[in-house]
């Protein structure tokens, strides 16, 4: 009997899953920036404009999909490295933040949690018009305790809540290991990759997911895009292929919410076509590739003979000493696409 990993006989809907436009810091506004992705032949746009929680309803058709959703940021008080004698570095570029992307189940809920006016007044500053937003008061701080109060106030407020390109913010095994009641790791952050060739971090996943803090954690992609000058060239290259029946909101949260979903690099990326369980051997239906990967808890990896040729299918035996496993397809140009982590226990067959 098969058992499916990712859903069979559902639509498939490309998404970028973090986005900034004129709302905040971006160059476009959200209704060009949905004429470019869907160009593209993206679904789904969540726009993350940072700290700013806003519905793009109005944007939302038969063939698009806006996600309610923002960036909130946590920053540190100090650098989180010595320089040497004579050295100089302007102080934002030497502290660690902490980056979340937070997207709302309810298309209508704009509630910040985990939000003081200080943030907002900050933007007020800067010249932009915040409206009325309703806050619950709380100061954000650089601190493990301070950390995950905020995870859980936007995860009992109604929101999945993942962590954003943790090389650009610094962040380091201490920081990330001890997170809880994250939804999902970008890894791999499309705008920051381009800029330093550091961003492509699915070692960090297993890091979180074997730690046994977080292994139910999903990973997605995302391009960060701020279009700065007019240039998409921070475009369209980190996407979530998220599985539902319909194009609809509720639909396409229910199934980030569970997990079905894959991502992939790359402006035409890989696609995983079909993925399930058969007589406890793996197999995978994907787009030509020239490598197939099975990645386990442990020192469990597996690949796909491919002859220095493409392929089209691959199997993979499951062990129990697996534990946890992954699928990566990667082609010809390099591009990855990734499904998280599922348990050997759910799948096998005595």
């Amino acid at each position: 009997m098969k058992k499916y990993l990712l859903q069979n006989g559902v639509n498939w809907y490309r998404a970028n899953m973090h986005c900034h436009t004129t709302v905040s810091d971006g160059h476009y506004s959200p209704a060009e920036i949905k004429e470019a992705y869907k160009n593209m032949g993206y679904s789904i746009v969540a726009y993350t404009d940072h700290e700013l929680i806003r519905t793009h309803n109005d944007l939302t058709d038969e063939s698009f999909l806006a996600i309610t959703s923002s960036e909130f940021s946590i920053n540190d008080s100090g650098p989180c490295f010595e320089l040497f004698e004579g050295e100089y570095m302007e102080a934002w570029r030497s502290k660690k933040v902490i980056h979340l992307g937070i997207y709302a189940k309810d298309k209508n809920n704009t509630f910040h949690p985990a939000t003081d006016n200080s943030v907002l007044d900050w933007w007020k500053a800067h010249g932009k018009d915040v409206g009325e937003i309703e806050v619950d008061g709380y100061s954000r701080k650089y601190t493990l305790e301070s950390l995950n109060e905020t995870v859980k106030r936007l995860n009992d407020a109604g929101f999945l809540v993942s962590l954003n390109h943790p090389n650009w913010s610094l962040n380091d095994m201490d920081d990330y290991l001890n997170i809880e009641g994250l939804w999902s790791l970008e890894i791999l952050n499309y705008a920051t990759e381009r800029i330093s060739g550091a961003e492509y971090c699915p070692y960090i996943y297993d890091h979180m997911v074997r730690s046994g803090k977080n292994r139910s954690l999903f990973c997605n992609m995302g391009d960060d895009n701020h279009n700065r000058g007019g240039s998409f060239d921070h475009s369209f290259g980190g996407s979530t292929i998220i599985g539902a029946k319909e194009l609809e909101y509720g639909q396409v949260m229910a199934a980030l919410e569970a997990g079905e979903f894959y991502c992939a690099s790359g402006k035409n990326p890989p696609k995983i076509n079909a993925l399930y369980v058969e007589d406890n051997v793996l197999k995978v239906d994907c787009s030509p590739a020239t490598d197939v990967f099975l990645t386990g808890m442990g020192r469990n990896f597996r690949f796909a003979e491919t002859n220095g040729g493409e392929i089209t299918h691959a199997e993979f035996r499951l062990d129990k000493q697996d534990v946890m496993f992954r699928i990566t397809v990667r082609d010809k140009y390099n591009n990855n696409a990734h499904t998280h982590y599922y348990k050997v226990s759910d799948y096998w067959e005595d």
